[in-house]
């Protein structure tokens, strides 16, 4: 039984974990310097079709067959083409703002979407599959440390502080010399890399990606990420990946009722978390850790005072 369960449990741990790394390369666009962007999800199909054609027809051809240096050669391709797609994307579009800017981003994922349906070579409408498995939930959760360590470091720099103050202020960050263009342009790079490593990791664990993957819907799902959890903190982001992944798992055990509405109920679930935590739940944590906190030390100051 135990067993069992553990079988069962790695596929959606693995998929909480790509989806955490989603998350938090659109937590440095969105909660770190402002952006809107509601195709997040190409630049993940982007990593995740770069990296599935690298491993099927480039790692052959020039003799890398070693899985480990395969694996890693496929995280870096896929990092790398999402990143140069989200340059593209971000130099003329971030000359828009708000919701000119979300629109354009969602109508490069469409382009996107519709593009690689036409791409016999990566399957098409049928999708891209035959691609070896190479991740694993070691390899997910190792990248997954590896992304927050990165962009907990990146907050502390200069670079950090930049896209902060363009987020909070971006006309008082100009008059202090700061330039806001080329701080969302890197929070914007950066964080399209990321999903570009979300989207390798992916191919390689499911061994399959369709045109789907860079659909609006999915976009939604890190967007309601990032916001359930809480925008500016990374922990949150992580907490809403968590949540999307494992309440509709958890809903697939209720009894019949819910089970077979459990999308509903799940949608009733994000409704009531935003209405009574609209700043995410990582800020209700905080409300309620230290109160806990303060009840404690009340209650040993009072016995000791007795």
């Amino acid at each position: 039984m135990l067993q069992q369960l553990l079988d069962y449990s790695v596929l959606p741990l693995i998929l909480f974990g790509i989806t955490a790394i989603q998350a938090l390369g659109l937590q440095l666009i969105l909660g770190g310097a402002g952006l809107l962007s509601l195709g997040h999800a190409a630049f993940y199909a982007v990593g995740g079709y770069s990296a599935a054609a690298f491993t099927v027809y480039a790692a052959p051809a020039i003799g890398l067959t070693q899985p480990f240096f395969v694996m890693l050669a496929a995280l870096a391709v896929g990092a790398l083409s999402a990143m140069i797609a989200g340059f593209l994307v971000a130099v003329p579009c971030l000359r828009l703002q708000g919701d000119y800017l979300a629109m354009a981003t969602l109508g490069f994922a469409e382009i996107l979407g519709t593009a690689l349906k036409n791409i016999d070579a990566v399957g098409g409408t049928r999708g891209f599959s035959g691609i070896p498995k190479l991740s694993s939930l070691v390899w997910v959760f190792v990248v997954l440390g590896l992304v927050w360590l990165m962009i907990a470091r990146l907050q502390k720099t200069g670079l950090g502080m930049a896209i902060q103050a363009t987020r909070d202020d971006e006309i008082a960050a100009r008059s202090l010399g700061i330039n806001t263009y080329a701080s969302k342009l890197s929070a914007f790079v950066v964080g399209s890399s990321i999903a570009g490593l979300a989207g390798a990791l992916y191919v390689h664990a499911l061994q399959f990606i369709s045109p789907d993957e860079a659909d609006f819907s999915r976009s939604v799902i890190i967007v309601l990420a990032v916001v359930i959890g809480g925008m500016t903190s990374l922990f949150g982001s992580v907490l809403g990946a968590l949540i999307l992944v494992a309440v509709p798992e958890i809903l697939r055990f209720a009894p019949d009722a819910i089970r077979e509405q459990r999308m509903i109920y799940f949608a009733l679930i994000v409704i009531f978390v935003m209405l009574f935590s609209p700043k995410g739940l990582q800020s209700l944590l905080v409300k309620v850790l230290p109160r806990r906190g303060q009840s404690s030390g009340r209650s040993a100051s009072a016995g000791g005072q007795a």
